[in-house]
């Protein structure tokens, strides 16, 4: 879980399974396992040598964007219905909610700086220290609270009935609505779930991811010799890089969440920009995983154009220039919280939903206009599109996806309708890195999913 727990399975270096909360924020991640093992620990190899993974060709002209000359230049040599909590435990539950809204107050005052964010976070937090002891007593002496019922004689202070109805006015919805959102953090048998700690991690998760964000207009502002067509066709090239070197999901968001970081202070010239995108790589291949590939890999699918001390040069550049800062949250992190989420109201995980979410989240990676909004809203609108693409005879979006999302489908409208133009391309890209890996039959091929119905009148009214 992103910031609270995991580290990525080696069994499955395609990871896409949300079972786990857990993602790149915070977390102990493979390199990190790999030095707490100690160096008299043998470590399985996961993959086949890296000598015998496929060459990527260099990366060349990324200026010719034409339909008929991309990948002539990328080839030629140049990723609650709570169970029966008894009714003072709803009345609590419902109180953090409400003091968690102040979540949505730090997004808007991102203008303003993230010292106003943690200023209304701190305000959050002095308010649910106040209900802690009871929260705490409560859930201690109801351990058995999945077997136990609302008693109708129950005694209710008026107090407290009086803020169960503050409280749902307040979220604008009934205290009906509320009681149909389910606990996903319920299960406190397996540790990586951090179901104690999991609110309150994603509670500073939403403040962080309005901290080391790039710019969105920085090809206005700062560069001069690129443009968005010369990043699609870098970060479509990253990813078919990903794919052959088997790299975790996580090391490719991490790796364009650092191009763009970097782009957004620095002018870059365009023979330069391939460059910068496989040092990011390498960069995050030694947060992300157990066995990242060497620097002379890099240099190989670049066809040898940038040599071990230029990429190391970058390398340096980059560290430097973000600090270090690498734990970041970024669309893949919230995503696995919100597919938990919508797998909660179905009886058996749909394997479908969670590929296609993924696929439509990565879909986003290439577009330079995706940057306007925030990895959560992304996350979000990426589960609801797959839900309605695989079900139309219901609302994609419930009390529980609201709950744990922090968004209401008003909030959605923009970022859904433009990832769904990006679903059915209705823009014409020639670039397929992605739907190429999604068309895989261990992908279920949820790139050729489409809904007849489109999207749009969900929004109306």
């Amino acid at each position: 879980m992103d910031c609270s727990s995991s580290m990525h399975p080696n069994a499955n270096k395609e990871n896409v399974s949300t079972s786990d909360v857990e993602g790149g924020f915070g977390r102990i991640t493979r390199s990190r396992a790999k030095k707490a093992l100690g160096g008299g620990v043998s470590i399985p190899p996961t993959k086949p040598s890296f000598k015998q993974q496929k060459k990527r060709s260099v990366l060349q002209d990324v200026s010719n964007t034409s339909a008929g000359n991309i990948y002539s230049d990328l080839l030629g040599g140049g990723n609650i219905k709570p169970s029966s909590f008894s009714f003072e435990l709803h009345i609590i539950e419902i109180t953090l909610q409400v003091t968690r809204k102040s979540i949505k107050q730090c997004k808007k005052a991102a203008k303003g700086g993230a010292d106003v964010a943690m200023e209304i976070l701190d305000d959050m937090h002095t308010e649910k220290s106040k209900l802690a002891e009871d929260l705490s007593k409560i859930r201690m002496a109801e351990s058995q609270y999945a077997s136990l019922s609302i008693s109708k004689d129950e005694e209710i202070t008026e107090q407290r009935m009086r803020l169960l109805l503050a409280c749902a006015e307040e979220d604008g919805s009934g205290a009906m609505d509320f009681c149909q959102v389910v606990d996903i953090d319920s299960n406190d048998k397996d540790p990586q779930c951090c179901s104690l700690y999991a609110a309150d991690i994603y509670d500073n998760i939403n403040v962080a991811e309005l901290q080391p964000r790039p710019l969105a207009n920085y090809m206005e502002l700062v560069q001069r010799d690129i443009d968005p067509a010369m990043r699609r066709i870098l970060i479509d090239w990253l990813v078919e890089v990903s794919e052959d070197y088997n790299l975790v999901p996580d090391t490719l968001y991490l790796t364009v969440n650092l191009i763009d970081r970097f782009l957004s202070n620095s002018c870059i010239e365009r023979h330069r920009l391939q460059l910068l995108g496989v040092t990011c790589m390498l960069i995050a291949s030694k947060y992300e995983e157990l066995s990242a590939p060497p620097v002379e890999e890099f240099c190989c699918i670049t066809a040898n154009t940038y040599t071990r001390p230029e990429v190391l040069s970058m390398e340096i550049q980059v560290l430097n220039f973000v600090q270090f800062k690498l734990c970041v949250p970024t669309t893949k992190t919230f995503l696995r919280r919100f597919l938990r989420a919508a797998q909660a109201s179905y009886k058996s995980p749909l394997v479908e939903m969670e590929f296609l979410a993924n696929y439509l989240a990565e879909l986003t990676l290439v577009e330079y206009n995706f940057l306007r909004f925030l990895p959560s809203l992304v996350a979000a609108s990426a589960v609801f599109l797959a839900r309605w693409t695989l079900d139309q005879t219901e609302d994609p979006w419930n009390p529980t996806l609201q709950h744990y999302t922090r968004y209401d489908v008003a909030e959605l409208k923009t970022a859904v309708l433009a990832m769904e133009d990006l679903q059915l391309n209705t823009s014409g890209c020639t670039l397929t890195a992605t739907r190429e890996k999604y068309n895989q039959a261990k992908f279920k091929s949820v790139a050729k999913l489409a809904s007849p119905k489109r999207v749009a009148p969900l929004f109306s009214g």
